[in-house]
């Protein structure tokens, strides 16, 4: 059911990189090396875990979540409250994630009502760039910055962890 559901709905690609066939349904990525991982010893013992077993996608935890009314909430309209208390915020999108794609989160960052809406939507883009060559495209202005992540896919990590340790780094040296 799962690949039919991936083939029929995504025509067979990844919607969390449309570079890319779904390679792995429903979430589409080899995730095998991570539970190798998690099944080392040591890492065991670290974490605590003995007797336990590591799921990507473990549809009983899913459930706890949803019953207990912890799932997919909408948080967007905390944010000014954040901002105005000097919070500073980054949203960050892959172009190349379609389920979370760029355009619909830059629509509703310069949807946001908040005291700075006007002042941020006429800020010029400009490029987020890493050793010289551009890596994104940023807006940024009084604590709210949103970026456009070049080449990447849902798991901007994943897909440019230069890039996106250079992003976390200039947001946690407030330079973005």
């Amino acid at each position: 059911y799962k690949r039919q559901y991936q083939r029929r709905v995504h025509g067979g690609m990844n919607p969390y990189d449309m570079r890319v066939k779904c390679a792995v349904p429903p979430l589409c990525y080899d995730f095998s090396n991570v539970a190798k991982y998690l099944k080392l010893p040591q890492v065991v013992d670290a974490l605590g875990v003995k007797g336990h077993s590591w799921s990507d996608c473990n549809r009983e935890v899913a459930i706890m979540f949803e019953l207990s009314g912890d799932w997919m909430h909408n948080y967007q309209q905390m944010i000014p409250d954040q901002l105005n208390s000097g919070i500073r915020v980054l949203m960050y999108a892959g172009d190349q994630d379609y389920i979370c794609n760029w355009l619909g989160n830059q629509a509703w960052v310069k949807a946001l009502d908040w005291p700075h809406k006007a002042e941020f939507n006429s800020v010029a883009l400009r490029n987020f760039t890493v050793d010289g060559k551009a890596a994104g495209s940023l807006r940024s202005s009084n604590g709210f910055s949103f970026l456009q992540v070049f080449e990447a896919g849902h798991m901007v990590p994943r897909d440019q962890p230069k890039n996106a340790l250079a992003i976390l780094n200039a947001f946690l040296a407030n330079t973005l």
